[in-house]
């Protein structure tokens, strides 16, 4: 019992240790007017869209709008290496997950790259700014669907045609 009781007190700290040397991730605070973004290279300037990628390496990844951080998150090559991805609160700008946000798309909140998104943490505060300025309500699925189909292949289609001219 003596030895036991003496591991555990040699073998508790080191766990302790351990456990809160583990790297915390959560998204770091963009320097709007002077981060830029990583697809589409401006500057981050607008808080209610400057989205997140952080890779479980800790490296963390800054966008300008939500239609970047979807077409880069798609555009990854390795999926695994990706810890978490995080947009705004349109109305609070707190960082939440992507995943776990509720879009609304209408041209009358114009975001910085066109695709007119913004996130909501909950249904109350996106239904009360919808039933202001209109639009369809999203998932992140039905996001990702629409900046592939709007975005990135319009984006391959210019790239393809310019090409072959």
């Amino acid at each position: 019992m003596r030895i036991k009781n003496l591991l555990l007190l040699l073998v508790a700290p080191a766990l302790f240790l351990f456990v809160s040397c583990e790297r915390e991730f959560k998204p770091v605070p963009i320097k709007y007017g002077q981060d830029e973004c990583e697809y589409c290279h401006m500057k981050i300037t607008d808080p209610r869209y400057g989205s997140e990628l952080l890779l479980k390496t800790g490296k963390v990844y800054k966008f300008d709008s939500i239609e970047c951080l979807a077409a880069h998150y798609m555009e990854h090559k390795d999926k695994s290496k990706i810890h978490s991805l995080w947009v705004p609160d349109f109305l609070t700008k707190r960082f939440i997950p992507a995943e776990k946000a509720y879009y609304l798309h209408t041209k009358n909140l114009p975001s910085p790259m066109g695709m007119n998104l913004s996130a909501f943490s909950n249904t109350e505060e996106l239904n009360r700014v919808k039933k202001q300025y209109g639009g369809e309500v999203l998932n992140w699925e039905q996001v990702l669907n629409l900046v592939k189909k709007e975005w990135i292949e319009k984006k391959h289609k210019k790239m393809h045609h310019h090409m072959n001219m």
